[in-house]
């Protein structure tokens, strides 16, 4: 009693409501798609062999069709990543002139601001100068393309998602009249996880061995002239640098472009093929009674019938609970509203 109790108490709140709500649901797809694949051997079974024979032609005809589309789209797709990858290429490249440029130029202001340092110290500080610029430009770069090949990558899955949807509807519906049945509606979605593996680097200075020569060679100059020396040094050290990042990050961008839009060819290459299966599997069982004989034909659509009008009968039930669930949601609503 307390766990006919506990259960009651479950199916009653909000989360009980949406677990039977979904299970229905379910259910009721499951029930249509067999009521579905039971007609269609039903008219497999009671067709003559000629009429047979064409539908079946049509019906792999319109299969091929759709696999033909399903290449289309994923040679379209490549084409889209394609477009994607050039379209970073311009922007790191427009970003690596720029971010030269400014970086440069706060390596100018620091040097005329700091004209105390020895060489050695003026070389460490624009070091350090040179990473923080880095870092900063490439941190608002990194923000701002997200959002952009976000935005190109959401626009191009939502024309290949629509045009997945329509061609699952023209089969779907030339499927219906061929086979003069009612067929579920099937919809194409891909879900996207997010990627946090976006990102840039900065390269950490080490001393070289020419570095090392260089260092000892400014001890015997005028710090002037040493100072000079390292300032240009440093001046040449931000194109490397810049451009080294740029490859980086391009790199890490390209990879996630190619990651997600092969993320979502891998789903479509499965586009239509339940509805094709489902088909199919009523054709076969429907052939292989044919095979049998006339009495075995018979047979089977009695059975065939037994099963379609329980499952009537199953799904009525489950649309009366459907009904008792949420017009009781619905009446309370109103009332609330009141």
């Amino acid at each position: 009693m307390e766990l006919a109790d506990a259960l009651g108490s479950f199916l009653s709140s909000e989360k009980g409501k949406i677990v039977l709500n979904t299970t229905i649901s379910k259910t009721q797809r499951f029930i249509s798609r067999k009521l579905s694949q039971i007609a269609i051997e039903k008219r497999t079974l009671e067709a003559s062999g000629e009429e047979l024979e064409d539908k079946l032609n049509t019906f792999y005809k319109l299969v091929t069709n759709l696999k033909q589309d399903r290449e289309d789209i994923a040679y379209l797709l490549k084409g889209e990543s394609d477009k994607l990858c050039l379209k970073v290429e311009d922007m790191l490249k427009s970003l690596e002139e720029k971010e030269t440029a400014r970086i440069k130029q706060c390596l100018v202001d620091f040097y005329e601001k700091n004209p105390e340092f020895s060489p050695t110290v003026f070389r460490d500080e624009m070091q350090k100068v040179i990473k923080e610029e880095i870092v900063r430009g490439f941190d608002v770069f990194r923000k701002d393309s997200e959002q952009v090949i976000s935005n190109n990558m959401q626009e191009a899955f939502n024309r290949f998602t629509k045009r997945s949807n329509d061609i699952i509807r023209e089969f779907k519906t030339a499927a219906e009249l061929l086979f003069e049945v009612a067929m579920d509606t099937t919809e194409f979605a891909v879900e996207l996880t997010k990627d946090n593996n976006f990102y840039y680097m900065v390269q950490e200075y080490t001393a070289p061995t020419e570095e090392e020569v260089k260092s000892i060679l400014r001890t015997f100059l005028p710090k002037s002239m040493s100072r000079k020396m390292v300032f240009h040094e440093m001046m040449e050290r931000v194109s490397s640098d810049v451009s080294r990042n740029c490859g980086r990050t391009r790199s890490d961008l390209t990879t996630r472009i190619h990651k997600t839009i092969n993320h979502y060819a891998k789903q479509l290459k499965d586009l239509g093929s339940d509805l094709i299966e489902q088909i199919e599997q009523a054709i076969q069982k429907g052939q292989e009674r044919r095979k049998a004989g006339d009495e075995s034909v018979r047979i089977e659509l009695e059975l065939l019938a037994n099963k379609a009008k329980k499952l009537e009968e199953h799904k009525g039930k489950l649309t009366n609970i459907w009904d008792a669930i949420n017009l009781v949601d619905a009446k309370q609503g109103q009332i609330n509203m009141v």
